[in-house]
């Protein structure tokens, strides 16, 4: 229910600003600028040009508001654009080789982190954890950030990464396997040391 009252002032604010009410454009920029800066910024650690992209990123959305279609998750929306716009920019800089290259560092810290260190209130926990997340490729990183910190349903994260949905789902379930395993293997590791 309140995902449904949320996916409807989404939809009228998206339509507001397509027939060029500035209001609705501000809170567009208010509600999501942080959440994409913060996105760009894992993807490229250069916070002048992930700025910059970001400023032009919203002048052309307001630039071209009349020629967009109708979004179903505005969320999804912004940040895949916005993310094929840093690519773009970055290959038209000679930065990156391709638009779908991994040669790119996806760098985050997982709520699920702080919720274990919370949870289990050890700190060994969190930086096993940590350790296992950062030896998970940087696709199946981005597509856990993605689905568990962004909430975006698998066909989203498909086409933000340019694969199909079952690859998506792929990712993330084989991320998930390794993270269980290591975990547990670490785990039997330490009680058996204690006894």
């Amino acid at each position: 229910m309140e995902n449904d009252k949320q996916d409807r002032e989404q939809h009228t604010l998206w339509h507001r600003f397509k027939e060029g009410d500035r209001e609705a454009f501000d809170i567009l920029l208010q509600q999501y600028y942080r959440l994409l800066l913060n996105y760009g910024l894992r993807i490229e650690s250069d916070r002048v040009f992930v700025e910059d992209c970001l400023q032009d990123f919203f002048i052309d959305l307001w630039n071209k508001r009349t020629g967009l279609s109708d979004v179903h998750n505005l969320n999804a929306y912004l940040l895949s654009s916005f993310r094929r716009r840093l690519f773009r920019d970055k290959q038209k800089n000679n930065q990156l080789t391709s638009l779908l290259s991994d040669d790119y560092n996806f760098d985050v810290q997982f709520d699920i982190e702080t919720q274990l260190i919370e949870k289990e209130h050890e700190n060994e926990n969190a930086e096993k954890l940590k350790y296992q997340l950062e030896n998970l490729s940087k696709r199946q990183r981005e597509a856990i950030y993605l689905r568990f910190y962004e909430g975006l349903e698998y066909a989203e994260i498909a086409q933000m990464m340019a694969v199909n949905s079952h690859s998506a789902i792929n990712l993330v379930y084989e991320a998930l396997k390794l993270l269980r395993q290591n975990w547990l293997i670490s785990l039997f590791y330490l009680v058996s040391k204690l006894f």
